[in-house]
């Protein structure tokens, strides 16, 4: 496969990928942007928009949610008639966190306007800016009606979904109020001749592909590795408001590890994106959990115990990182078979998971949460060498307590000479910010 190629396919198979990781962190987005997207490109077509411009409407639909991650899981999980103020105020930060987040994104930049203004309404009463009427960009106002749509026809925490009739109602009724009157009455005048066909999985992905035809230049090579780790990593810190930098500094311990061992070349390139990666699976686990102060219940330790073969399998829909699977499902094994979420055992454990698992412990243990205040790291490291060969692996233990102490003791104070050198020791590293490695929780806003 060429670079051009390739780098196309890796797109495709991102948007899949965010797809599913969205769909996971808040679980009725789990087909919508899609769907969106499938709707937004139609009616893009039958209002004249170029295929560049419908292209811009299929990455905006997906990406325009990425922001949601981390504003409202605990009103989804405990669903009311009507939001809060509170929780209405976090949750119209959403466009605008997305599109940073979709900014991060090589060669999507120029979504940012599309992405931020979904959410203005034709009348100026939407947000993040107030814009009204021409002033909101056109594909903007297509997936205003589009998501809006989209939203009413399926169910949601607090409602079943709505008819058909009833959808046309509230669209008619919004029209020069929430809606544009040219893309509400071109919506409308679709479905009262059956035009806008069901929507089929094998569609949206022959409309992708053709999306990134159009999208992206000629020549395009996929983001660097380090590039989709930082992507991928923001959206889990923004899940979870105890592990703000815990990917970052779980990765740099790994790859300490390997220099002890003499590890080289791809595996410590593995070590270090699937220090970033280990805990994409937590995206599916329900805030209340993550945030709990007691002792989980058998029911809540379940979701726990789910998440490392959640994580594999969202990585099935990135080409590009499907080699890092391994590493994902299988760092919460332990050396002694008592482990999750196959009971391995022994050398059956992959080297990058037994790397993993015990990078992972660590930087746990030393680390505040919801249920417990950190402990002192010569506390964690004796607790590793008691459990060499019980939970760790011995090969593994061994590299880890023979990391240098400089490593441990900048790893939560964000030393930056802790870190200099370690971007000539990996060669997927470009740049490594201190400030990632702060052991400080997430505040939600």
């Amino acid at each position: 496969m060429t670079g051009t190629h390739s780098g196309k396919a890796f797109y495709a198979g991102l948007l899949e990928a965010l797809t599913g990781v969205m769909g996971s962190a808040k679980g009725y987005l789990n087909d919508h942007g899609p769907r969106v997207a499938m709707l937004a490109t139609q009616l893009g077509s039958e209002l004249g928009l170029n295929q560049q411009q419908r292209s811009e409407l299929v990455f905006g639909a997906v990406l325009s949610d990425m922001g949601m991650v981390g504003l409202a899981e605990d009103a989804w999980e405990n669903p009311v008639a009507e939001l809060s103020d509170e929780v209405r105020a976090r949750v119209r930060q959403h466009p605008q966190r997305s599109e940073m987040r979709a900014r991060e994104v090589p060669h999507l930049e120029s979504l940012g306007p599309l992405i931020r203004h979904h959410h203005e309404w034709w009348d100026g009463s939407g947000y993040p800016d107030g814009f009204g009427g021409e002033d909101i960009p056109l594909g903007a106002q297509i997936l205003r009606l589009a998501d809006t749509v989209t939203a009413l026809g399926a169910p949601r925490p607090q409602r079943e979904a709505l008819g058909r009739e009833k959808i046309l109602d509230i669209v008619e009724s919004g029209i020069g109020v929430e809606f544009s009157p040219t893309v509400a009455n071109t919506y409308l005048r679709l479905m009262r001749t059956g035009e806008i066909p069901q929507f089929t999985d094998a569609a949206y992905r022959h409309t992708v592909l053709r999306a990134t035809e159009h999208l992206l230049p000629e020549e395009v090579s996929p983001p660097s590795t380090n590039q989709l780790l930082t992507i991928v990593a923001n959206l889990i810190d923004a899940k979870d408001p105890y592990t703000g930098g815990h990917s970052r500094r779980v990765a740099l311990l790994a790859v300490s590890v390997a220099d002890q061992l003499g590890l080289e070349g791809h595996i410590k390139s593995a070590l270090w994106s699937v220090g970033y990666l280990h805990d994409l699976g937590k995206l599916a686990v329900p805030l209340r959990v993550l945030a709990k102060e007691g002792k989980l219940t058998d029911e809540e330790f379940e979701f726990i115990k789910a998440h490392p073969t959640d994580g594999a399998e969202i990585l099935e829909g990135i080409p590009t990182l499907r080699h890092l699977t391994t590493g994902v499902r299988y760092h919460h094994e332990r050396w002694d078979g008592g482990g999750y979420p196959e009971g391995l055992s022994g050398d059956r454990i992959p080297l990058v998971a037994q790397i993993m698992a015990v990078c992972d412990a660590y930087d746990a243990m030393t680390s505040k949460r919801a249920y417990r205040n950190s402990v002192a790291s010569t506390s964690a490291l004796e607790e590793v060498a008691r459990e060499r060969g019980k939970q760790f692996g011995p090969v593994a233990a061994d590299g880890f307590l023979a990391i240098p102490s400089d490593i441990f003791e900048g790893l939560h104070g964000s030393r930056p000479e802790a870190f200099r050198d370690i971007p000539q020791r990996v060669q997927t590293l470009r740049h490594i910010d201190p400030r990632w490695f702060t052991s400080e929780p997430v505040h939600r806003p």
